[in-house]
């Protein structure tokens, strides 16, 4: 039996922080959004990093390899202790300087704290041709 039930105030809240985290580059901030033991599946099929310190170490390679983050999120349905959210995000490789764009699908389970427990992680990544991009804009 589900003891909380996550309200949209908290699971924006949540979201909104995880965004900032992100464009922030701010692994410490990250990690502060995971329950000490929480489990974070990367992908469906991966075994899931476990613990907040194994979070933010995720979290730190992710910020010394890439920057210029941007991103929005939509949440989709939300029940009990359960949110799902669609998350998209562009940001530049620091080391090809390829602009990569990421669209996912967030399934997140909160502890009675609003700490996420349980991240589950669905997600695809194009690479922006910048050069077509920047194109289309002079063309109109």
């Amino acid at each position: 039996m589900v003891d909380t039930m996550l309200t949209l105030n908290a699971f924006e809240k949540w979201m909104e922080m995880y965004s900032k985290a992100s464009a922030e580059n701010d692994p410490q901030a990250s990690a502060d959004l995971f329950s000490l033991n929480a489990r974070y599946y990367e992908t469906p099929f991966a075994e899931p990093l476990i613990g907040r310190d194994a979070i933010y170490q995720y979290w730190v390679k992710g910020a010394q390899t890439l920057k210029d983050k941007t991103s929005s999120y939509e949440i989709l349905a939300m029940k009990d202790n359960l949110g799902i959210a669609r998350w998209q995000a562009n940001f530049m490789v620091i080391e090809s300087g390829k602009r990569l764009a990421l669209d996912c699908v967030f399934l997140v389970e909160f502890d009675e704290s609003e700490k996420c427990s349980i991240f589950r992680e669905w997600w695809h990544l194009h690479e922006i041709n910048t050069t077509e991009k920047q194109t289309r804009i002079e063309d109109s």
